[in-house]
């Protein structure tokens, strides 16, 4: 190893190392002039008052964040040590982060009294006198201010209580933790990719360029071509979706304890945008939607072809903004009834689809989330290809696209054997089922490759690339602090005699309604639209107009929108993850004969606050710089000479980083509560 890797090596574990270590102890204070003492390792104090000896420990020592810790208040005589007994003593804890908050701050000119003191709780004295202790469960790790509240002593009555503040260093959690098994699970994929790998590549007969074929997995192989693949994995999903729709409907309606809630919005909607990633459309295969459109066209046997004027992805977008823009008025993933409905509507439209027209059109043409997933399916690297298209041509017949005795055929309405990207493959492998040649592959290449290669463009999809950009936008927006604010001051456009006749609730949602779509809809795509033109106007290549380059350079934007959704959804999933395990207990205790153990609503988030946020900037800088690589390619295949596609692509690499700078800015301000049950 070089001097230089040697020295970034070094660099990397010392940032790491800075970043998981929990933040060191520091120095204690206490008010007034009650006395000052410096903490020892490990964050016990001890501090002289009035004669007395005030000491704070912690069992175990030091304490730890996700477990119950006992924090002791050791209370002595000075000189002679003995415990003072029967004393009545009140103790808050709180991360040190919330020191600035109203109800820590004192000021030193008026006296502190209890009343002031929301945080605090009575300690009781345990079996060895003089030790008052408050048992708390601690989330987060690091540093931790303790207030103690010395109300009486000895038959003394402190007025006003006397208050001592310590600060005390919070360990993580040891063991196999949750944040722990996750990188461990990590490391496995990887291990197991990296096997998979070198053993096909191993094979002397393999070219090592040639893309690697999943295919040639023996298992795997024979997996994907039998025919309970697909019951095997639509039956469990099927029954859990009837579970959800009963929870939903009839189990308890806090959304922040309702499993239905927990795990679509919680678990299910910020996971699949994951695996768009790593599998493209995947999930269609075993979406309860997506089975019941089928299983009702194929109960139907129904020849009806989708209305050509509406085979493309308008519809879906209309139906996608609309189910965003309802859940952020009505707060559809906070109530479990509503998510109920919501599952049983699409259900029912599922199963109206199949039996008026043929194969998957409701999964093609009208799921809200099949733009979305198609577009950021062409990010993954896993691909469904022919390997060789002159041999399709002579020794197939369609099969996979007609079906035969073997396999049904794609109920996608995309032909296998010249398909080159990812949008619309559900890999349910009915293709590779019927090709009499078997020549179809499993491929594994390049993150996006679809991106830049694909033969097809097309403007309903750019259009929806910029508009992802657009509503992951105003929705981060909407969590800000501060978003109320402007909606009120922006109200005020709306004339007096108008908001006059309105309740004050709903103009503010007339008005936030309203940016929602103008930004959306309007405001992202008419900044792309003139940046074409500027692109245009500099290029001047008459051949290329403003609608050719917006559908082209428009797919340069979807690694932005998917970094924005990933970065959007990280909280949810690594930071209210957890909360699934006391709402899945709550369901088992409640609704079978099984006992899963008490529900603990107290959970610790899968890695820390910092980790969760850096994250964020990683994936929201890593989508612009992703941005940036597909649009040069898109460029250099739009415009003739290399030159002008540089100059002509100046603009949009601006756009793209207008549009970066604007989601870092957000991410940085100080937030609500996420949005979320």
């Amino acid at each position: 190893m070089s001097w230089t890797l040697k020295c970034r090596f070094l660099a990397a574990i010392v940032f790491w190392s800075i970043l998981f270590l929990p933040v060191g102890a520091k120095s204690v204070f206490a008010h007034g002039e009650h006395g000052d003492a410096a903490p020892n390792e490990g964050g016990i104090s001890l501090v002289a008052f009035d004669g007395f000896q005030v000491e704070l420990l912690t069992s175990p020592r030091p304490p730890q964040a996700g477990d119950k810790n006992k924090i002791v208040v050791k209370i002595v005589r000075n000189g002679s040590l003995e415990p003072v007994r029967n004393g009545k003593v009140m103790v808050g804890v709180s991360p040190a982060r919330f020191s600035n908050h109203p109800a820590w701050h004192k000021d030193s000119s008026a006296p502190p009294t209890l009343d002031a003191e929301p945080f605090l709780s009575p300690a009781s004295e345990a079996v060895w006198a003089g030790n008052y202790t408050l048992e708390r469960r601690l989330e987060e790790r690091g540093a931790h201010l303790v207030r103690v509240a010395l109300v009486e002593l000895e038959g003394k009555s402190f007025d006003p209580p006397a208050l001592l503040d310590f600060y005390l260093n919070v360990a993580p959690a040891p063991g196999l933790t949750s944040g722990v098994i996750l990188l461990f699970l990590l490391a496995a994929a990887v291990a197991l990719g990296g096997v998979s790998w070198v053993l096909l590549r191993s094979r002397p007969a393999v070219d090592p360029e040639a893309p690697m074929d999943l295919l040639e997995i023996r298992w795997l192989d024979r997996f994907v071509r039998w025919r309970g693949f697909q019951p095997s994995l639509q039956l469990p999903f099927l029954a859990l979706t009837a579970l959800l729709v009963f929870l939903g409907l009839f189990d308890i309606r806090d959304g922040a304890k309702n499993l239905a809630t927990k795990l679509t919005w919680i678990l299910w909607w910020p996971g699949i945008i994951f695996t768009f990633i790593l599998v493209g459309r995947l999930w269609c295969v075993m979406c309860p939607f997506g089975t019941l459109n089928e299983a009702a066209a194929k109960a139907a046997r129904s020849a009806r072809i989708f209305p050509k004027a509406l085979r493309n992805l308008w519809l879906a977008t209309f139906l996608f903004v609309v189910l965003t823009w309802a859940d952020e008025q009505l707060g559809i993933i906070r109530s479990p009834q509503m998510t109920a409905w919501l599952i049983l509507f699409f259900s029912l439209l599922a199963i109206a689809t199949g039996l008026f027209f043929q194969r998957r059109s409701f999964c093609r043409y009208l799921c809200p989330i099949t733009g979305l997933q198609g577009l950021y399916s062409m990010v993954s690297p896993v691909a469904l290809r022919a390997r060789d298209l002159s041999r399709c041509q002579k020794d197939c017949h369609q099969d996979c696209y007609r079906g035969n005795q073997s396999g049904t055929g794609c109920p996608m309405f995309e032909f296998p054997m010249t398909m080159d990207r990812n949008t619309y493959c559900n890999l349910c492998f009915e293709c590779v089922k019927a090709c009499p040649p078997g020549n179809l592959a499993l491929n594994i290449g390049a993150f996006g490759k679809d991106l830049w290669s694909s033969r097809r463009r097309w403007l309903d999809e750019s259009y929806l690339a910029v508009v992802l950009v657009g509503i992951t936008t105003v929705v981060t927006a909407q969590m800000l602090t501060d978003w109320s604010g402007w909606i009120s001051r922006l109200s005020r456009l709306i004339p007096d005699s108008v908001r006059t006749l309105m309740k004050p609730v709903t103009y503010l949602a007339l008005t936030e309604s309203a940016i929602f779509f103008f930004a959306s809809l309007v405001l992202f795509p008419l900044a792309l639209l003139g940046t074409a033109w500027v692109g245009h106007r500099i290029a001047s290549e008459p051949e290329n107009g403003i609608g050719k380059i917006f559908i082209r350079l428009g797919y340069m934007f979807v690694p932005v929108g998917l970094a924005m959704h990933l970065a959007h959804n990280l909280q949810h999933l690594l930071g209210e993850g957890p909360g699934i395990v006391p709402a899945l207990q709550r369901a088992v205790n409640r609704y079978t004969p099984f006992y899963a153990g008490a529900a603990d609503w107290n959970v610790a988030p899968l890695v820390s606050p910092e980790v969760i946020y850096w994250l964020e900037m990683l994936l929201v800088l890593g989508g612009f710089v992703f941005s940036i690589g597909v649009g040069y390619r898109l460029a250099t295949t739009l415009f003739e000479r290399r030159e002008i596609a540089g100059k002509g692509f100046v603009p949009f690499i601006a756009l793209s980083f207008l549009f970066t700078l604007l989601n870092l800015y957000l991410l940085n301000q100080p937030m609500g509560m996420r949005h979320s049950p």
